[in-house]
């Protein structure tokens, strides 16, 4: 389910009316039949609610960013490259000992 906060700029957005859907949905990370499903009233205005990053801090503004390691749209920091770079970690100290 996507968060509330991406949903609700999808609406602002489509609201505004200065970009097109293919525009919104390309900023947002976010395909461009979900900002349709929005635009045509499909889709409510509903999402998963915030969670706690790891200082159990929530952050309701995040929107899902390009991770420049491994190309994937994700909520930073990615968990996928955070983890690569641990088995790596892991593999070497292996080998060394």
């Amino acid at each position: 389910m996507l968060p509330l906060a991406v949903v609700e700029e999808v609406h602002r957005l489509l609201q505004e009316g200065k970009l097109s859907q293919r525009k919104i949905a390309a900023k947002l990370g976010v395909s461009r039949g979900v900002v349709g499903a929005i635009a045509s009233g499909k889709r409510g205005i509903f999402g998963s609610e915030a969670k706690p990053d790891d200082l159990g801090v929530f952050n309701t503004n995040a929107l899902p960013e390009r991770c420049l390691g491994c190309g994937a749209t994700v909520y930073k920091p990615c968990v996928l490259c955070q983890t690569r770079q641990f088995v790596r970690r892991q593999e070497t100290l292996r080998n060394v000992a």
